[in-house]
């Protein structure tokens, strides 16, 4: 999921498998032929009745398939846009504003009207990854941003309010703009847009996280856990596994988050000689904080209802820790081998690995995604976690949000 104020939102990752006819992919123009037709300026001559016969059959045969052309191309474009719903904006109203940093604030938004987005909303917190997009109406421009999973949802309650985690980007006309906004004012959105399937064939994701892409993890964690499929208690569901990896580049924005202990013998042994010339360098320990910031209790909540399910590990960059080699390699151990040991064990779409955050964040770890033909592509899987998986190979799927 890009960060606010990147990216134009138009271009997004397709989700591997076809989705419901309800939720709307990342959209690219439609394109159909365009006809141009001249008649030239009939000369004045006697006609040929031979040749007007022939003409006018002619005439008739051509006549009628442009007839059935347009019944036909007219009957597409209504199943297009029927297929797509109701691609028009909706009008929100920002209710509240809870700062979970210096540069970053959770916007609380509630319908103006009911609306049938909602339903449509509802369903893709089921199906994964998904976002929909606002409108700066002084400047004419969209952007997309990632709402974080409902609270109330075990309550029962309905509201169709929507959350999401956005940080002020002084460059960003959309967050600069929204950040601005007074309270009670309206926003403008439009969607949802599934950006990602979490079909029910997964069971283990590592889950890389870059600032704001939190919200992307928790739609994860959502998806695997919460709703109808975290009401299933069989064998599939007791064996899916969530582990986060949270960048930031301050403290504040994890305040209060303290690392789950790594599982045992989770780096490969080195050589003598390896040894010799390099030693893993120990993450120090968080500043201690008797205050938890918004989001790492929305993570401990989460963590709570799902003993042992779901792990998180947070780097700032303040304080010298990074999302390194060493790091990916014990995110990989999560990976539990046996799950899969069995024969016709699952193919790599049950073992995952997501990353979501601003483009310098994904590049870093996995490449960047690459322009083909006008469109934003996955590119091939390099840099850190290729090397990772070259040292502790798995059969595991690698996706850039």
């Amino acid at each position: 999921m890009r960060s606010p104020g990147q990216a134009p939102s138009s271009m997004f990752a397709r989700c591997p498998r076809a989705t419901s006819k309800c939720l709307w992919y990342a959209r690219t123009p439609l394109a159909y032929p365009r006809f141009t037709s001249s008649v030239p300026e009939r000369t004045r001559k006697l006609p040929n009745a031979r040749d007007s016969l022939f003409s006018r059959i002619l005439y008739d045969w051509l006549l009628d398939r442009w007839f059935l052309f347009g019944v036909a191309s007219g009957v597409a474009l209504s199943v297009y846009y029927t297929s797509r719903g109701n691609n028009s904006f909706v009008t929100y109203q920002l209710v509240a504003k809870e700062p979970v940093s210096p540069t970053a604030s959770i916007f609380h938004l509630h319908p103006k009207q009911p609306s049938e987005n909602y339903e449509l909303y509802k369903e893709a917190w089921r199906r994964g990854i998904w976002n929909v997009e606002f409108k700066q109406p002084q400047l004419q421009i969209v952007r997309a941003y990632t709402p974080l999973p409902p609270v109330d949802e075990k309550s029962g309650k309905d509201t169709g309010d929507l959350r999401f985690l956005i940080r002020h980007d002084p460059h960003g006309e959309v967050s600069s703009w929204l950040h601005r906004m007074p309270f009670n004012a309206d926003i403008e959105m439009r969607g949802p847009y599934l950006e990602y399937e979490i079909t029910p064939e997964v069971q283990q994701v590592v889950f890389f996280a870059g600032g704001t892409g939190i919200a992307t993890a928790l739609q994860v964690a959502h998806a695997l856990f919460e709703g109808d499929r975290g009401k299933v208690d069989d064998e599939r569901s007791k064996g899916r596994r969530l582990h986060i990896l949270w960048a930031n580049r301050s403290r504040e924005d994890c305040l209060g988050g303290i690392d789950d202990d790594p599982p045992a013998e989770s780096l490969p042994h080195k050589s003598t000689w390896s040894n010799l010339f390099s030693k893993a360098k120990p993450k120090p320990a968080p500043p201690p904080s008797t205050q938890k910031g918004l989001m790492i209790q929305e993570l401990e909540a989460l963590k709570q209802r799902y003993p042992g399910r779901i792990t998180v590990e947070y780097f700032v960059n303040a304080e010298d820790t990074w999302i390194d080699e060493p790091a990916v390699i014990r995110a990989l151990s999560r990976f539990d081998d046996k799950v899969f040991s069995a024969p016709g064990s699952a193919p790599e779409q049950q073992r995952q690995i997501l990353i979501s955050g601003p483009p310098g964040f994904i590049a870093h770890l996995a490449g960047p995604k690459e322009w083909r033909n006008g469109h934003e592509e996955q590119g091939a899987v390099s840099k850190i976690v290729a090397h990772a998986l070259s040292k502790n190979p798995h059969n595991v799927k690698v996706w850039k949000i």
